[in-house]
């Protein structure tokens, strides 16, 4: 004979089968939960993350990138980054453009390391209001006195349309660039600045025309900035 207990977890579970269509789903929507901040530019140690370092009187820009999904209830939300939300910016550099790409950017004026918070939040398309949790990214600027730097994420290509690009961060926009092709000592960039448009985030965007610097093969590139960073990094075979 079947012990009421035994029925009743039957019973209950076939009932669970049945009504589940009907339950709350108890997966979170994007919106329920808090957006981060992109850090692939940035040094991360324990959850802090550094953005710079940059210079006194050196032009700073860093570009601050809110990641999450985009929700379509309740008119739709966007994940933003909405400020500092607690500690402060070095002298010298504001916050700027709140929105899913933020700015950090001035000429800072006093050496040192800075920590600070930015608040990240859901925010919604038609009112512009909060929806559902915020979260927060610490981080801190390094300013040095005028050799500091960290370039990231370099890398160059060559199209037969655009020709010759270097890309990567670097939040000291106002740095040249220089590029040679390691094995020769063949110069393909020399003193460039980064275009205009793409130094607001920190992204290093360089341009030049001429052929393919290694022809049909890949090779290796030296970088050097007036900062006095060197690497070097790979140029993959043309693209046509």
């Amino acid at each position: 004979m079947r012990s009421p207990l035994k029925a009743l977890l039957i019973t209950g579970s076939i009932a669970a089968a049945i009504l589940g269509a009907a339950l709350p789903a108890t997966t979170a929507s994007a919106a329920e939960v808090a957006p981060t901040l992109s850090t692939t530019n940035f040094a991360c140690s324990n959850g802090v993350c550094e953005i710079g370092p940059g210079n006194v009187g050196m032009s700073f820009a860093a570009g601050l990138d809110a990641v999450g999904q985009q929700c379509s209830d309740m008119g739709g939300t966007t994940p933003e980054v909405r400020g500092v939300a607690s500690g402060s910016l070095p002298p010298g550099l504001q916050f700027g453009l709140p929105g899913q790409v933020a700015t950090i950017t001035g000429t800072p004026t006093t050496a040192g390391t800075y920590s600070f918070a930015v608040e990240l939040a859901n925010v919604n398309n038609a009112s512009g209001q909060i929806f559902g949790p915020t979260g927060t990214q610490q981080l801190t600027i390094t300013i040095g006195t005028g050799h500091s730097d960290r370039p990231a994420n370099m890398h160059a290509g060559f199209n037969i349309h655009t020709g010759f690009g270097l890309g990567g961060y670097d939040a000291n926009n106002s740095v040249l660039w220089s590029v040679s092709v390691t094995s020769t000592g063949r110069v393909i960039v020399s003193n460039a600045r980064s275009r205009i448009g793409y130094p607001d985030a920190g992204q290093v965007i360089v341009n030049t025309g001429g052929g393919a610097p290694c022809g049909e093969s890949s090779c290796l590139l030296t970088v050097t900035n007036s900062l006095g960073s060197s690497l070097t990094i790979t140029l993959p075979k043309p693209v046509y």
